[in-house]
């Protein structure tokens, strides 16, 4: 059984046990957090770990007249071993690998953490607030029906809009979007009132609730 540590292209680190078939990889293998195939990486870590052939020394021929010389045997040729790879090498000992996942299992949702994603994460949770918002209200001024209840749909839209751009969760998103939704909630109601009537607070509570839940 051989172990090999193998760095993806980004970054990743994860090392496993594997018995090699003619110093090839017997099956392929993924980076658990971009999912790059890295079975090309552990095959030419296979190739620079495999022992080399040492040429067994000749047998000794007798000499004329069927005299028998009792040689000593030669000293055992050393070998070098083959060099560490450089990411082997940058790879802290002891440190908890990541193991390869387990074909059909299914990854964890990655989470992005730029600044530049959390930006597009909040301006998709005004859209969806304002979509959902406009929904709400239009459907009282088509209707003069007020449906309160629509409030919790103007909180799905807005995390949803916020998971979408964000492409990805995140519980400051979710936070974000939950106030996002309060706001446009509250907005529709002034526009359908005239004023925020406190009984509603309880429609504004829901629809913050699905923001958080979905983008979160």
């Amino acid at each position: 059984m051989t172990e090999l540590k193998v760095q993806c292209d980004c970054g990743q680190k994860f090392k496993f046990d594997v018995e090699p078939i003619n110093n090839q990889m017997p099956f392929r293998v993924n980076c658990p957090i971009c999912g790059t195939d890295g079975t090309d990486k552990a095959n030419a870590l296979l190739q620079t770990q495999a022992p080399m052939a040492v040429a067994a020394p000749a047998p000794a021929l007798a000499p004329a007249g069927g005299l028998r010389l009792n040689a000593a045997p030669p000293p055992p040729v050393a070998t070098t071993p083959p060099p560490i790879p450089a990411t082997a090498q940058r790879y802290p000992a002891g440190a908890a690998a990541a193991r390869m996942p387990m074909p059909g299992a299914a990854r964890p949702p990655q989470k992005s953490a730029g600044t530049s994603n959390l930006a597009l994460g909040i301006v998709g949770a005004l859209i969806g607030a304002a979509i959902g918002a406009g929904f709400m209200y239009g459907f009282f001024a088509l209707t003069q029906f007020r449906f309160p209840l629509m409030g919790t749909g103007v909180g799905a839209l807005t995390g949803l809009g916020a998971r979408i751009l964000y492409r990805g969760t995140d519980s400051a998103l979710g936070a974000i979007a939950g106030g996002i939704a309060a706001v446009a909630v509250v907005g529709a109601f002034f526009l359908m009132y005239g004023d925020f009537p406190p009984f509603r607070i309880f429609t504004v509570v829901i629809s913050v609730y699905f923001a958080y839940r979905i983008a979160a």
